[in-house]
């Protein structure tokens, strides 16, 4: 409901807000595909703003800017403060969470924060944040997907074997009424048009609505970095197995970023595990086939706790599960910088990156810079797979 400003004596402008559906069908035509929801952003404070000259399009009842360059957002406690431009003496104060959308027809796109978006951007406020959604076509979406994902310059196979698992796996994504993936690496990286280059760009229109099937429904296409050799069965991580996520070889060897180390002081330790004072040892039960730590228990002053190798590696911050660890001491006297045994701080040597399964990013760049085209390096990496054109039915 839109109620009439009302003027207050500190200046601010009471009035409610409706969802602006009706711009959701503008400038998505088919040709982009299916449409995606992306979450891009939840703030305290927010900063929108139009690339150039071309102002955004942000209107509803009895509120109408034509020639908005820019839009700030302040979350309080139970509303949140708007003024566009820099024109601060007229603040407008949100008290619906129904949200807005903005557009531009600007092909620069729209300034959130400090990158650029294609499409439309959604405003919703929800749990004390300011939550942002881009909706765009899929096919634009990847665009950004397979450049933030996979460095624009390796061998074009790889960059649209990137393009036709990420297709896939954003597709096959459950979302909710809100948004259908996130941007970051809990689902797939998207960093709007900072990542756009030509050769992401035909990656993309090459591959165009290429998804990766089993039984004529859509795989679960994970991907990662890097497996250290061997990639990993999908149930030695998490508990669903798939006949199509099985431990195969990897060809990721050349990886700078192959081995990594990291160092935990006693402080760190027990700031991470305050209920067993921190790690005074730790056991391995069990590892995989392919050597990654699939449980181990962590001792401390004050007992002990259980952890799976994956809940362990998002727990430390850890690259991988494929690690081993020891106690060490590092001597910070600059004239003798040698490492002693004692159990003074943990070292954890590790090989890989990301979860092992599935399709490898290193290996991939490997297989293409081997002469593999796309869909070989895809059908090395997921078992008893088709590639065809993307259809409903596939869900």
């Amino acid at each position: 409901m839109l109620t009439t400003p009302l003027k207050l004596t500190n200046k601010y402008f009471v009035i409610g807000f409706i969802s602006l559906s009706f711009f959701c069908n503008q400038n998505l035509n088919a040709s982009n595909g299916p449409i995606i929801r992306v979450l891009i952003s939840k703030e305290k404070n927010l900063r929108i703003r139009a690339d150039r000259n071309i102002p955004l399009i942000f209107n509803y009842k009895n509120l109408i800017k034509k020639n908005v360059k820019g839009i700030t957002l302040k979350k309080g406690k139970n509303s949140t403060k708007l003024f566009f431009d820099k024109n601060k003496s007229k603040v407008y104060e949100i008290k619906d969470d129904k949200g807005f959308v903005i557009k531009s027809y600007d092909k620069r796109g729209i300034w959130v924060g400090g990158k650029r978006y294609s499409g439309l951007i959604k405003i919703k406020f929800l749990k004390n944040e300011i939550f942002v959604v881009n909706i765009l076509g899929i096919e634009k979406y990847l665009t950004s997907v397979v450049g933030s994902e996979m460095p624009h310059r390796w061998p074009l196979e790889a960059l649209k074997a990137q393009a036709i698992a990420s297709r896939t796996y954003a597709l096959k994504k459950t979302g909710n009424a809100l948004y259908d993936i996130d941007s970051t690496q809990s689902d797939q990286v998207y960093n709007g048009l900072e990542s756009k280059t030509y050769r992401t760009n035909k990656a993309v229109k090459d591959t165009r609505s290429l998804v990766i099937t089993h039984k004529n429904k859509l795989i679960n296409a994970l991907f990662h970095s890097s497996s250290a050799g061997m990639t990993e069965n999908s149930e030695d991580v998490w508990r669903d197995k798939y006949p199509y996520l099985i431990s195969v070889k990897d060809f990721d060897q050349k990886n700078p970023k192959l081995y990594w180390k990291k160092i935990f002081s006693n402080k760190e330790l027990q700031i991470l595990f305050p209920n067993i004072g921190g790690i005074k040892d730790m056991e391995i039960l069990d590892i995989t086939k392919t050597g990654r730590v699939k449980n181990i228990k962590l001792i401390g002053n004050y007992g002990s706790l259980d952890f799976s190798g994956t809940s362990l590696r998002k727990k430390m911050g850890l690259k991988s599960t494929l690690f081993r660890f020891n106690f060490i001491e590092v001597n910070t006297n600059p004239e003798n910088n040698k490492i002693k045994n004692t159990n003074n701080s943990l070292l954890i040597s590790g090989m890989g990156s990301g979860h092992g399964v599935g399709m490898s990013q290193w290996g991939a760049k490997h297989l293409a810079m081997r002469g593999y085209q796309a869909k070989d390096i895809l059908k090395h990496y997921y078992k008893q797979i088709q590639i065809k054109p993307f259809k409903e039915i596939y869900k």
